[in-house]
């Protein structure tokens, strides 16, 4: 296990669990003593780790509708601009602007919009395009579609004590411990400026 200095920028722990009583236990412990950004990994899905470490409901289903209400006023909208608005024309006495005659391009418009919302939305929402994540990094981990639950503790929050962290899941046997890493690279201090060279006498 490589521990990150002071200086080194790293993504938070993860640890391997041989049982799924004892990842369970360990997810337990870690949100009684603090909020923690958790996620599992594991070869099967267990419905009351699902249930502790569950993401929060999604906003997404109400920016859809609401991304398609605004299609269909668009929709609207711009078929009464233009027909009855910017360039009105009498054909044979029908209305400028008739309803029924703009549901089918106001009803595409809809889709197209709700359609966007859901593409933009999903990207937003799991941050891609991300193609990497600091799990990779560790070789053991894919044992996780094999033979052993994943724990990933994130250190993205300020209740986040690395010590106490490691401890903890050590206490509840995980069988190994390892420090991701941000990817990015270290700050450094700015170099000290050169003595001046002492004046000859």
């Amino acid at each position: 296990m490589h521990k990150p200095s002071t200086a080194e920028p790293w993504a938070g722990i993860l640890a391997a669990f041989v049982t799924d009583a004892a990842i369970i236990a360990a997810v337990r412990d870690l949100q009684a003593r603090g909020c923690y950004e958790l996620d599992a990994f594991g070869p099967r899905p267990l419905e009351e780790l699902e249930e502790l470490i569950a993401p929060q409901r999604s906003q997404l289903p109400r920016s859809v509708l609401l991304g398609a209400l605004f299609g269909t006023l668009t929709g609207f909208g711009v078929q009464w601009f233009c027909n009855a608005w910017d360039l009105p024309l009498n054909v044979g006495g029908r209305p400028a602007f008739s309803l029924p005659a703009c549901i089918p391009i106001a009803f595409e418009i809809t889709i197209l919009f709700g359609a966007l919302t859901v593409f933009f939305g999903v990207l937003w929402r799991m941050q891609l395009p991300h193609l990497t994540h600091p799990v990779f990094d560790t070789l053991e981990f894919e044992s996780a579609s094999i033979d052993q639950f994943w724990l990933y503790v994130a250190a993205h929050t300020p209740e986040f004590r690395a010590d106490e962290v490691e401890q903890m899941l050590r206490e509840h046997g995980c069988v190994s411990v390892h420090w991701t890493h941000s990817g990015r690279e270290p700050e450094r201090e700015p170099p000290a400026p050169a003595a001046a060279p002492e004046a000859a006498t």
